[in-house]
């Protein structure tokens, strides 16, 4: 297969890799913005915190869109320099996205603990709030009736000695059959948010295993834009530049019309003259007939011995 149509030919498998990791950007924001829209309904009750995970996967998102254009511009251009600069930051991309997966799996393990005081400290405002038991806006009511618990970890949280008075709001009770839901906020929400960062770490993974299967046809598209080199007789190699020919109209005709045109001009002035000015006429055409001079050959100089 000849070169040209080797380049050719990586160039579409280059075109289609990046299409393929726009895709996987594209996929990045929506789950990312679903997720971050999903944790923002409750994030009040865990104080604002765990956010980070979703934030992070809608920014590689957005910075995989930003490389894809900058892919697609090199590949278009055949720009050698370009495209390897386009292949180093996929490479990095990549890595990045195994690291982050890493670090939610890590977040996860270490959410336990703070969610739970911040549970805790959230209950606790919502039991010490005046009507916001019987409020249906409150975060506590719409949790409990979204989620189908009750309390932190049961019922019973809102059965302790300060809090008979209070009874049970209305959304611990099922509207289908009135029963009260037996099961704790706490753990389905903490169970929540990690199966939530769970995602974003099987999101990043997935990417950056995607993202890495076309990145040899890219590096294979740089080497075959490499400059083809010139062997010397001594032995060193010489890389060359290869220039686009450029069209350009032939010196030849362009003298030849310029001078019938200028014989056409001095032949009408010549007639409007008169029999006056032959000798002009014959002084021009031969000025500009006139032959061009041979360069004369340059010959070496060659110093002969001097013999004593």
């Amino acid at each position: 297969m000849r070169l040209s149509a080797r380049i050719k030919c990586f160039r579409y498998l280059v075109y289609a890799y990046i299409v393929l990791i726009s895709i996987c950007g594209g996929a990045q924001l929506v789950i990312g913005a679903f997720l971050l829209w999903t944790h923002r309904q409750y994030s009040a009750i865990v104080n604002d915190q765990f956010w980070e995970p979703f934030a992070v996967i809608i920014a590689l998102g957005l910075v995989a869109q930003l490389i894809c254009y900058f892919g697609w511009t090199s590949t278009s251009k055949k720009h050698r320099c370009y495209l390897g600069t386009f292949c180093a930051f996929l490479v990095i991309l990549i890595v990045v996205q195994f690291l982050i997966s890493g670090w939610a799996v890590a977040t996860k393990q270490q959410l336990l603990t703070p969610a739970e005081l911040a549970i805790e400290t959230s209950f606790g405002q919502f039991i010490a709030t005046p009507g916001a038991i019987t409020d249906p806006t409150h975060i506590w009511n719409r949790l409990q009736r979204d989620l189908q618990c009750c309390g932190i970890n049961n019922v019973h949280d809102y059965k302790k000695e300060k809090q008979k008075q209070l009874g049970l709001p209305w959304s611990c009770y099922n509207p289908v059959d009135s029963k009260i839901y037996e099961v704790g906020c706490a753990h389905v929400l903490v169970k929540n948010v990690e199966m939530d960062i769970v995602k974003v770490a099987i999101v990043a993974i997935s990417s950056a295993l995607i993202q890495s299967l076309g990145i040899f046809c890219v590096i294979q598209l740089v080497m075959l834009l490499k400059r083809p080199k010139l062997t010397l007789p001594n032995g060193n190699s010489h890389s060359l530049r290869i220039k686009r020919p450029r069209e350009m109209a032939p010196l030849a005709t362009s003298t030849i019309a310029s001078t019938s045109s200028g014989m056409t001009s001095h032949t009408m002035t010549v007639s409007s003259l008169g029999p006056t000015a032959p000798t002009a006429h014959s002084s021009a055409s031969s000025t500009m007939l006139k032959p061009p001079i041979a360069q004369k050959p340059i010959v070496p100089k060659i110093e002969h011995p001097i013999i004593k």
